[in-house]
């Protein structure tokens, strides 16, 4: 199962298609490794994944290829970890299942090869829990370190890693004050240890704070997207499948095994969530979007495998094969799951018309080129910035200044911004129709009358 799921991620990155938040972070480590920490600090996330892209392209080379496999490299490897831990701890069908539902999952196959850090945080994040569940079971200190260094690479991979494990560590201290207080030394130790090694992030956070407080919006507000966020994890392209898979999901929340460990997984998604909309209520800033729960994703597919397979279903029916009957109806919802999802992830990861884009601009950009465009969000030129570094985006009022050609992409629904003095003085002459990822523009070059 792991190698099925990792060679279905490997499909999907063979491609340049790159979206504004992956244009971002690939600008953000391109250059020196000073020049990129000093980006990351002014960032307002934390930078591991940032150096480990770095790290990835002084190696390999710079190219999307390889800033695509720092994101798939990780879950990757908690495939492989998965299989041989959740083996050990519980059995095969958990450990499959698990692997199946994760790489299945809605949003997965989009965050799992995304050039972004949620992978990374998802999968430290998990691979924490899972050492959190075998010190419930081996009562070793071994694994309480695991779990304390697993929980430092998920802060510094995102602030939502150490979020959703804080509540790991809350359902570790009830359960060691409840099951076998003779642990509490211990636990304590290792609390402390991770509170300690936790304050350079803490220092770092502050000041990320401090220098974007302007990211953070106060207009918005904190209570819209609440129920958009809770179904988060079940949205996919077919509303029908949307339902099964949230019922599926609750259903073994109820009936599921009695691995209580199951439950308390599947939890920490809302209560991560809950925490996230009583903060903003209580500043009054908007800070959260729905892809900050990515990290808990893991914590959530863990639960429910936990509770599909660990144990005795407790059914409302006892009849024959009816457990039999429960898992297989998992697996062909999973099934439909992956199979639609991955076709709706390689039409967009494959999107045509970047080569041609490429091969264009390699063939007719010079030194001095500059463009005018007009769009919302800053998208399309984050995305040139990547693309093509040396090409410098003008306002229409600096139009003269471009020394070499000038190029005009009109974006569709901005075609009549383009000043009338503009065109008075220069010709659109039309170069095609270009696109990459999820963006189009008509591609123009100007030509002084």
């Amino acid at each position: 199962m792991a190698l099925t799921a990792s060679a279905v991620y490997l499909s999907l990155i063979f491609n340049d298609n790159v979206w504004v938040d992956e244009a971002f972070t690939a600008v953000l480590v391109r250059g020196s490794f000073k020049e990129m920490m000093a980006r990351s600090a002014a960032d307002t996330l934390p930078p591991l994944y940032n150096i480990l892209a770095w790290l990835m392209t002084e190696i390999f080379g710079y190219g999307t290829l390889q800033l695509k496999l720092t994101s798939v490299i990780p879950l990757i490897s908690l495939f492989f970890f998965s299989a041989y831990k959740l083996t050990e701890l519980y059995n095969e069908k958990t450990a499959a299942l698990y692997i199946f539902c994760l790489a299945a999952a809605p949003h997965m196959l989009h965050y799992g090869v995304e050039i972004r850090m949620y992978s990374l945080c998802l999968s430290f994040t998990s691979v924490a829990a899972v050492y959190a569940l075998e010190y419930c079971k081996k009562r070793s200190f071994r694994s309480l370190m695991f779990l304390c260094l697993f929980t430092l690479l998920s802060s510094f991979s995102h602030h939502y890693g150490l979020i959703a494990l804080l509540f790991i560590w809350l359902d570790l201290a009830f359960f060691i004050l409840i099951r076998d207080r003779s642990q509490i030394k211990p636990f304590l130790s290792a609390a402390v240890i991770t509170a300690l090694l936790h304050i350079p992030y803490l220092i770092l956070t502050l000041y990320q704070i401090k220098n974007a407080s302007s990211y953070f919006s106060s207009g918005d507000s904190p209570y819209s997207g609440f129920f958009s966020s809770l179904r988060f994890p079940f949205v996919t392209n077919i509303t029908p499948l949307s339902a099964l898979l949230l019922a599926a999901v609750v259903f073994f929340a109820f009936f599921g095994s009695r691995v209580r460990e199951g439950l308390a997984l599947l939890t920490v998604y809302i209560e991560v969530l809950l925490l996230s909309y009583a903060m903003m209520i209580v500043t009054g800033r908007v800070f959260f979007t729905a892809r900050y729960l990515v990290p808990s994703l893991g914590l959530l597919w863990l639960g429910f495998s936990l509770s599909v397979c660990a144990g005795p279903l407790r059914l409302p029916v006892s009849r024959p094969k009816a457990d039999k009957i429960a898992v297989l109806s998992v697996i062909l919802l999973m099934t439909i799951t992956a199979v639609t999802g991955y076709a709706m992830q390689f039409k967009e990861e494959y999107a045509p018309g970047v080569s041609q884009m490429l091969e264009f601009f390699d063939e007719n950009l010079s030194p001095d080129d500059g463009y005018i465009i007009y769009e919302s969000n800053y998208e399309i030129e984050w995305c040139m910035r990547y693309y093509e570094p040396s090409l410098i985006k003008y306002d229409p009022s600096d139009i003269e200044n471009i020394k070499g050609n000038i190029w005009y992409f009109e974006v569709p629904g901005f075609e009549k911004e383009l000043d009338d003095n503009v065109l008075s003085t220069y010709n659109k002459v039309y170069k095609g129709a270009m696109s990459f990822d999820r963006y189009q523009f008509n591609l123009y070059e100007l030509v002084r009358y």
